[in-house]
């Protein structure tokens, strides 16, 4: 049901006068929204800049800057086109047909191979980026490292206490991620690899879903997990929990490069495989995978996969 990225007709990258009356419908993750919509700012002429996010304290985002343009579109125009459902509802409005190329967190789960599966789609799916799954803690945590095994024992309930690892004696918070986030399907395939997780507690109240960074904030004994992208990109400054090593090796992007960090993964491209090759969607799909479409996934801050 799925496949490869194949062959790169341009692998140079040359995507000339787009127009937003062409361009496909897109959509993204949260952690991956940055680098789609520098990637669409660039090929549709759109100044852009990072900036704090106006709904959040603890977020930066790229935003387009429209007084510096000519452009004949709005950025309701673009946000007309260019959706951000997370990880798991670009997968299925891919599979549904509601866009027609992504930029998600991972690769497709088991559930949305699944659905594609029931619908009779075929999906195409490619690493576009490295990035990685990060552990996080309060400040005030002495414990600034882990082992893979000790991670797995504290989600799966047989370590749960801080001084079983070195840290103070009290009950360690495992925070946990909502099922078929990036996240979380990372956290259960990479990390516990077939372990059962403890429940734990879900980062909701009221059902509403909090960033991990909220909640680890509020919780000196807490533990979480969230991308390194999302961390150094989009938090970074306003970031005030502390990522741990895990193994003794840091996550940075030298280590992620080197594929010494434990939780080393990607993010990922896809369209669905019946896509006319003519079409834009399937063009801005190979065009991510040329030089060109690299130099703009680095500039973004994640790692591109260069081939």
């Amino acid at each position: 049901m799925l496949s490869g990225c194949n062959g790169i007709d341009n692998p140079e990258g040359d995507l000339k006068d787009v127009k937003l009356e062409d361009w496909p419908m897109t959509d993204c993750s949260t952690s991956t929204s940055p680098v789609r919509d520098l990637v669409a700012y660039k090929l549709l002429g759109v100044p852009y800049k990072w900036e704090r996010a106006w709904h959040s304290d603890a977020t930066y985002f790229i935003q387009p800057d429209f007084s510096r343009t000519s452009s004949s579109f709005s950025h309701n125009d673009y946000l007309s086109k260019n959706f951000c459902s997370g990880t798991h509802g670009a997968y299925v409005n891919l599979i549904e047909g509601k866009n027609d190329v992504i930029i998600a967190s991972r690769d497709v789960s088991r559930n949305e191979a699944s659905l594609a599966k029931g619908l009779g789609v075929e999906i195409e799916t490619a690493p576009l980026a490295i990035d990685a799954l990060v552990f996080i803690v309060h400040p005030e945590n002495k414990v600034k490292n882990l082992s893979v095994e000790q991670i797995q024992r504290i989600y799966s309930g047989e370590i749960t206490n801080w001084k079983e690892v070195g840290g103070v004696d009290h009950a360690i918070t495992p925070y946990i991620r909502n099922a078929d986030s990036g996240s979380q399907e990372k956290m259960e395939t990479m990390v516990m690899a077939g372990l059962t997780m403890v429940e734990g507690l879900p980062e909701t109240i009221g059902g509403v879903m909090l960033s991990p960074y909220w909640s680890i904030e509020q919780d000196e004994f807490g533990i979480g997990y969230t991308p390194f992208f999302y961390c150094t990109a989009m938090v970074r400054d306003l970031m005030r929990v502390d990522m741990i090593s895990i193994d003794g090796v840091a996550p940075s992007k030298e280590s992620l490069r080197s594929n010494k960090y434990p939780f080393v993964s990607s993010i990922y491209a896809a369209v669905r495989k019946t896509e006319d090759h003519e079409s834009m969607a399937y063009q801005l799909y190979q065009f991510l995978f040329t030089k060109k479409g690299a130099d703009m996934i680095d500039e973004s801050g994640y790692i591109a996969i260069r081939k």
